[in-house]
């Protein structure tokens, strides 16, 4: 029996080219292009967003940029060998949706310059928790003779995800402002965690 959500997938499944992909994948794909589009909607701001919310300067932007990739780059290293012994490693991925849900919500009631980094350094573990457990749940469910096409699949959603919230978000942005902005990428985040874990074990 299909999860009911599933049906909202399907019907937008059917305008990507993800309804191509088994099941599984076309899931995955779908749930982690939300993902990629949430993040794109605020990362080309993110230096304006700085300067604009705690006065901070480009230098201040670029450092605490830093901070998620490095962290992340880090506790991947890390987090990777542990993560294998994870049963459900899908899991992993719904916690760090949630723990993104957290950061957007933090950039939302951002206060100081000690905040920024504080949440980058969790967006950093979120990342580290959820890519990895992605690419190995995505990468479970992929055939050895159609690899590439499906991997080409995700990858290229995802870069259509990523210019079409460039896009819009600008419009976004200065239509609602940043706080709304980040409520909506928060609550976005935290639903797409709670999808993935309520999806049945079998599926992912």
């Amino acid at each position: 029996m299909d999860f009911p959500f599933l049906n909202f997938f399907k019907i937008i499944g059917g305008l990507f080219p993800a309804r191509r992909l088994n099941k599984s994948l076309r899931v995955l794909a779908m749930v982690n292009t939300a993902m990629v589009f949430i993040v794109a909607m605020f990362s080309p701001f993110y230096a304006v967003y700085v300067q604009d919310k705690i006065g901070g300067s480009l230098a201040i932007a670029g450092f605490s940029w830093a901070v998620y990739p490095i962290v992340a780059g880090i506790l991947i290293f890390l987090f990777s060998q542990w993560g294998m012994k994870v049963k459900e490693q899908e899991l992993l991925l719904a916690v760090g949706y949630f723990i993104r849900g957290l950061v957007f919500l933090s950039y939302a009631f951002m206060g100081s310059i000690a905040q920024l980094i504080f949440t980058q350094v969790l967006w950093g573990i979120g990342s580290a928790l959820g890519v990895p457990a992605f690419d190995a749940t995505y990468g479970k469910h992929t055939s050895s003779e159609k690899s590439i096409a499906e991997w080409g699949q995700w990858e290229g959603m995802a870069y259509v995800a990523t210019g079409a919230a460039a896009l819009i978000s600008g419009f976004v942005i200065q239509l609602v402002g940043y706080f709304w902005l980040f409520c909506l990428m928060s609550a976005a985040s935290i639903f797409l965690g709670i999808y993935i874990w309520l999806l049945p074990r079998d599926l992912l």
